[in-house]
């Protein structure tokens, strides 16, 4: 059997030329289509991304804030410091080394108190103060010496107490 020459038909030829030539026409308007659609995603993600970038920097500085705020607050509500004074009533009779010796006992007795919130020491001071004037204060002379608050302050971290003493015989 014998395939027919068609080859030499003008009109096949013709056909056979249409399909080839539409045939890279149409793979051109589709890899052109294709490109710019392409393209088009590749800008609308570049622009995505870079509002997504400007928005993880916006919440990094808003968080960044909160949380140094945060920090500020925590560290106001909390006891960093005490300070122990004498009062000037009954401070004339001791000695400035007694006073001295006193005062850091007092806060001595008091440094487990750093760190805590001021509220709780707010609340429990009829407590502190009543733990400081029954306790009897002794330093290296053998002589105790009884303290008696006068004013308690309590503020931003810093609570301060103003003390008279009285030797106890």
């Amino acid at each position: 059997m014998r395939i027919p020459p068609l080859y030499q038909r003008k009109g096949y030829q013709r056909f056979f030329a249409g399909v080839a030539i539409g045939f890279i026409i149409g793979w051109a308007f589709f890899l052109f289509q294709g490109g710019l659609a392409h393209e088009r995603l590749v800008n609308k993600l570049k622009e995505k991304n870079s509002i997504i970038i400007d928005l993880e920097k916006k919440n990094e500085i808003l968080t960044s804030d909160d949380k140094r705020a945060n920090e500020e607050l925590a560290k106001k509500f909390k006891l960093h410091e005490i300070n122990a004074r004498f009062s000037n009533t009954s401070s004339d009779k001791l000695s400035n080394l007694t006073k001295l010796h006193l005062t850091k006992a007092v806060e001595d007795d008091l440094e487990h108190l750093i760190g805590e919130d001021t509220e709780t020491i707010a609340k429990s001071h009829v407590l502190l103060v009543q733990a400081i004037e029954n306790k009897p204060f002794q330093l290296d002379d053998d002589q105790k010496y009884a303290v008696k608050i006068d004013h308690l302050y309590l503020y931003t971290g810093v609570l301060r107490i103003y003390v008279s003493a009285r030797l106890i015989e």
